[in-house]
């Protein structure tokens, strides 16, 4: 997708606007209702929308969105003043709605505009379905495949995470703690922590030109890491919400400044802007992953090159029939690995990758206890 600027005005865009929009139930009805009669008015093709109390997401087609956009908010908010000075006494019924949103302190926010271009429509729009909301496109399935999953997460990182470079002056204030865990089904690894992570998670391939290797959590969400979990938790998962960003090429420490973790009290990121103790360490470990990221990248790439991966999915049989729980990855094959010739073979020892495919291996004995705990989690 594009930048995110005001000048973007025609076209399919994603708009994300925060505010205080919704106190009820009702008014997100009214915002709905205006939405559509504004987008019939003006011939603006509607593709999908997440609504939530104080943010809305619209992936829509038009050719003046700032008059659409400024249509939409004044309309919306004339509704909104006339509906509650009729309902002055009914109360709000949103959870997790600040009782502190008084009708003058209800404040729409500047919109932000991304241009969206033929590669992102698919997980723009499986990204609004996984997170409930409106999606007037038939040929999205909601039974996502790893790939498309990560697709979405891509996009997610792209476009709704707040990324930032780290600012010793911005970010002076910022504190980091560490009491919740990224609520994703899967979690990308390097080569060197597979052996730590065999133990309790099943270890794949994504299925991109170069494969990634990850590690499967759960089918829509992490089923393993809990409070009660007390096995090794993925460097990646550690590192969040910190991220090393290819910038010209030279890795540049950023942040998702909207994580619940730098949220309140907790270690201080810089002292008198200087990073502190806990800066310095993150530092040093962000920068040695993002050189085992290298090295696991030119293993996937040579794993890929001798054609030993093959499709695979995660089913069970329930009363006779067959259920695909998850599906797009792929593992290596124990006949086309035995296939290969004794030269390729000899280089892969030596260069370690022998010991990365049998821990893979072994670690997809844990794909019936994934599958269980996805069944136990469905059935509730």
């Amino acid at each position: 997708m594009g930048r995110k600027l005001r000048l973007i005005d025609s076209g399919k865009v994603a708009v994300r606007q925060k505010g205080d929009f919704f106190q009820n139930f009702d008014e997100k009805s009214l915002y709905e209702d205006v939405l559509h009669m504004v987008a019939h008015k003006y011939s603006v093709q509607l593709y999908g929308y997440i609504l939530n109390n104080n943010e809305v997401f619209i992936f829509l087609e038009c050719e003046k969105l700032s008059k659409f956009m400024q249509i939409v908010n004044s309309s919306f908010i004339r509704k909104r003043n006339n509906y509650n000075v009729k309902n002055s006494n009914k109360k709000p019924d949103l959870e997790n709605y600040s009782q502190n949103n008084g009708q003058n302190s209800r404040e729409i926010r500047r919109y932000e505009v991304t241009q969206v271009f033929a590669d992102d429509i698919d997980p723009i729009l499986a990204y609004i379905a996984k997170n409930s909301g409106v999606v007037f496109k038939k040929t999205v399935n909601k039974e996502l495949s790893l790939d498309k999953k990560i697709e979405i997460e891509k996009f997610r990182k792209r476009n709704i995470m707040k990324i930032e470079a780290i600012d010793t002056k911005k970010h002076s204030e910022l504190m980091y703690h560490k009491d919740a865990v990224p609520n994703s089904p899967f979690s990308e690894i390097v080569a060197g922590e597979a052996g730590q992570c065999e133990h309790n998670f099943s270890i794949v391939f994504t299925n991109d030109v170069v494969p990634k290797l990850i590690v499967m959590l759960g089918k829509n969400e992490n089923l393993i890491i809990n409070e009660n979990y007390n096995g090794y938790i993925p460097a990646n998962v550690q590192n969040y919400p910190f991220f090393l960003v290819d910038i010209e090429g030279k890795g540049v420490l950023c942040i998702d400044t909207q994580a619940e973790q730098l949220q309140g009290e907790g270690i201080k990121l810089f002292e008198n802007e200087k990073p502190t103790e806990f800066m310095e360490n993150l530092i040093k470990a962000m920068q040695n992953y993002n050189i085992e990221q290298q090295k696991t990248k030119i293993a996937m790439q040579e794993i890929k090159k001798s054609g030993i991966l093959v499709n695979k999915e995660l089913s069970v049989n329930i009363n006779g029939k067959k259920h695909t729980l998850i599906k797009g990855f792929s593992v290596v094959s124990k006949k086309k690995l035995n296939e290969l010739d004794d030269a390729t073979l000899a280089d892969f020892v030596r260069r370690g990758y022998m010991e990365l495919i049998y821990t893979h291996l072994r670690s997809l004995s844990n794909l019936e206890n994934l599958a269980s705990r996805i069944v136990q989690n469905e059935s509730k």
